[in-house]
């Protein structure tokens, strides 16, 4: 032990000077996280009840960052640079620890060098500040061999508790136990009296009330304060997912996902620390039970508390779990033969500070994403504009919002009805509406799919690792600046599987009446594309196509999908939209799922041999499976020189053992054949206009024959994210 003591003794400084230093060099250019903008306001105006910041109020780091804002003069700046000195000063409390337990370098740079940690300490929030006097308590409580020593170790513990209150999981046990006397564990020297553990519980209360006197007092009052506390409170448990509230498997594996495996931001470095983790626990218990059970004492409450009672998907809740991981880890790698554990926690180290560092570097390199969008949106409401949002950007933006003075003067925001926002923002453009419209979604979001479109501006964090950042409020987010859209539908519609299932809930799809939707005045004289599919194949009925009243389709229901073209009638000098409507007689079960209209652009929808639209509803990834080979029907109002199709998928090699040759004909002829054998992305010249494009694979596979987990008897070929074809039109005249 002495002999480590000394090598963190020469080598700690060291550490913690290029942790400073290299940490120093990437400073955010931006607040980011919710919690981080109610810091800012604390800064300048410390009102608890009112998120300035949120409760419990953080009185003790707000004092810190007020201190450091003196210096620097940014809120931004002023909060990182308090997160860099304490990960700074984290270093010194983490070698002291480890030391008391008797590791030394390796455990202490792969506790400092893990993606989490690295990561964090640049971040305007209050995790690392938190950690670094938790940690830097818990080595003091250790250390304590006189009564004296324990009353200065509880203070200081109920001080901590002021700058983050997650610190009481990981000191006030630890502190009971050694209060108690449990010698046999080696967690005190002799037995206090119970005079001494007394004091050392009052001093803990001073500790405490040091802050928690002059917090109550500046929140208005402990009946002001109680109820920003409960209000907290009362969302945190209705309004994030929690392993409490949510009590299922899934849960269970995402809570110990984020907990073990996402600090480490790579499954590989996960799975290397992990393991030499778990052997270390067995060299703990076979050869000093004693720091075993201590390393458990001080941080498995937390741990517990965490899984239990955080929100799941916020991976910084899981910073103090590294510290133990990195004190088993660095064990078990010691007694590893041949020094192979050792060489392979050293190069676990270093990729850890590779992929804390790329992480850093990406994270300060331009502003947070809504940040940016609220300086692009500042830049274009020149006039006054409509904006709609879908519910979470409308809650997550109020906080940057207030941090920024509001909203623009010229911009009203649209009512954000929960799962029926985009239905909002439609009913705008149905009103006698005059200003530019914009929507604000979520990319996890398809409800936009009910108005036509054109690409947004998308607002992303360009972290190599975003892991690292996960949780984060107000998270990524798409702008769509809806100029002049060809249509706008209501409810009862499935395009999408979002979409399809608020149709299931609304009662509001072809099984229930008819489905309406509007054409602008752009459109008449254009096309409409549709297609969906029946899910009763014994049912028969009509499906007629009106627009303002006037019949343009109507057809028998195939028994299984179908995709239709019908003319939109043209009325000359009217510029008000139309009225488009949907019947099934009888109503049946079936799903219109593609829809489209225009007069001016090339219109398309997957016809034979294609599957249905599939999504990751934690991610919004979509995609449809193709067959061996799937139809593209293509309808262009105006005549169309050449076509462009844009096709991208996922690798072939995922499900077989050789590449895939991709073939793509236009009415037949063949215009291209590649073989693709990894994630691919292709730009499709088509030199003509054709109907139909079909694109085919040469490989396909049925997942029941497989795996007997399945009963999807589908041919599938390749998984297709993007398709997507273009007109190319001659120069008007």
């Amino acid at each position: 032990m002495k002999n480590a003591s000394s090598i963190l003794h020469v080598a700690v400084p060291a550490l913690a000077l290029a942790f400073f230093v290299l940490h120093l060099a990437y400073l955010p250019q931006s607040l980011e996280d919710a919690d981080s903008i109610n810091f800012a306001i604390g800064l300048h105006a410390f009102d608890v009840a009112n998120h300035q910041p949120h409760p419990p109020g953080y009185p003790i780091f707000i004092a810190a960052a007020r201190g450091v804002r003196r210096f620097v003069g940014s809120d931004v700046r002023a909060l990182a640079l308090t997160s860099i000195i304490a990960g700074t000063l984290g270093v010194f409390a983490i070698g002291a620890l480890f030391a008391r337990w008797g590791e030394g370098l390796l455990a202490l740079g792969l506790a400092i060098t893990a993606p989490l940690y690295w990561f964090t300490a640049n971040r305007p929030l209050s995790d690392m500040t938190g950690l670094a006097a938790a940690i830097a308590v818990q080595a003091m409580i250790l250390s304590a061999s006189t009564p004296r020593a324990l009353v200065v170790a509880a203070f200081l513990a109920g001080c901590a508790v002021g700058l983050r209150s997650q610190v009481f999981w990981l000191t006030a046990p630890l502190l009971i136990v050694k209060g108690l006397g449990a010698g046999s564990w080696r967690l005190v020297h002799r037995v206090p009296s119970p005079k001494a553990l007394a004091t050392a519980i009052s001093a803990y209360l001073v500790g405490v009330l040091l802050w928690a006197i002059p917090l109550v007092t500046l929140s208005g009052g402990p009946r002001s304060y109680w109820r920003a506390l409960f209000n907290q409170g009362a969302e945190d448990f209705s309004g994030i997912r929690m392993l409490w509230t949510t009590p299922t498997l899934r849960e269970l594996l995402d809570s110990m996902y984020f907990a073990l495996v996402a600090p480490w931001a790579t499954w590989p470095l996960a799975v290397l620390v992990i393991t030499l983790a778990a052997i270390g626990a067995v060299v703990f218990w076979r050869r000093d039970r004693p720091t075993l059970i201590s390393v458990v004492v001080a941080f498995a409450p937390y741990a517990i508390f965490d899984l239990l009672f955080q929100e799941t998907f916020t991976s910084r809740y899981a910073l103090p779990l590294v510290v133990p991981v990195a004190l088993l880890a660095a064990r078990g790698a010691a007694v590893v033969p041949a020094n192979v554990g050792v060489i392979a926690a050293i190069g676990a180290a270093m990729f850890g500070a590779h992929v804390g560092g790329t992480s850093l570097a990406a994270y300060a390199r331009q502003p947070a994403p809504a940040f940016r969008l609220f300086t692009d949106m500042q830049r274009a409401t020149s006039i006054p504009v409509v904006v709609g949002m879908d519910r979470r950007q409308a809650l997550d933006l109020l906080a940057p919002a207030k941090y920024l003075g509001g909203f623009p003067r010229n911009m009203t925001l649209l009512a954000s009805p929960p799962q029926r926002e985009a239905l909002a923002t439609a009913k705008y453009l149905t009103s006698d509406h005059r200003a530019p419209l914009w929507f604000v979604a979520d990319p996890r979001r398809t409800d936009i799919d009910l108005i036509q479109h054109s690409d947004p501006q998308r607002y992303r964090w360009s972290l190599p690792y975003p892991v690292l950042i996960d949780g984060v409020r107000p998270d990524e987010m798409d702008w769509y600046e809806l100029h002049s859209p060809e249509w706008w539908l209501d409810e009862g519609w499935a395009l999408s599987p979002e979409l399809a299932g608020l149709a299931d809930a609304s009662r509001s799809g072809p099984a229930f009446g008819a489905i309406t939707g509007h054409l602008a005045s752009a459109v008449r004289g254009g096309a409409i594309v549709f297609g969906g599919r029946n899910f009763d194949s014994s049912a028969h009925s009509r499906i007629d196509v009106r627009v303002d009243g006037q019949v343009v389709d109507t057809f028998e229901v195939p028994a299984s999908a179908f995709v239709r073209v019908a003319h939109v009638p043209n009325v000359d000098g009217t510029t008000r939209a139309a009225e488009l409507t949907i019947n099934a007689t009888p109503p049946s079960r079936m799903a219109i799922e593609q829809f489209d209209a225009s007069a001016s652009r090339v219109l398309m929808a997957f016809a034979d041999g294609w599957h249905e639209q599939e999504f990751i509803p934690e991610t919004g990834r979509r995609w449809r499976w193709l067959s061996g080979r799937g139809e593209l029907r293509i309808v262009s109002p105006r005549p169309a020189t050449a076509l462009v199709l844009q096709l991208s998928g996922e690798s072939p090699l995922k499900y077989f053992n050789k590449p895939s040759t991709v073939t793509v004909r236009a009415d037949g002829a063949p215009v291209f054949s590649a073989a693709v054998s990894d994630d691919f992305s292709l730009t499709i010249p088509i030199a003509r206009a054709a109907a139909v494009v079909t694109i085919e694979t040469d490989q396909t596979y049925v997942p029941a024959e497989r795996s007997w987990r399945t009963r999807d008897r589908r041919q599938l070929g390749l998984r297709i994210f993007t398709c997507e074809v273009r007109g190319v039109f001659a120069p008007d005249r």
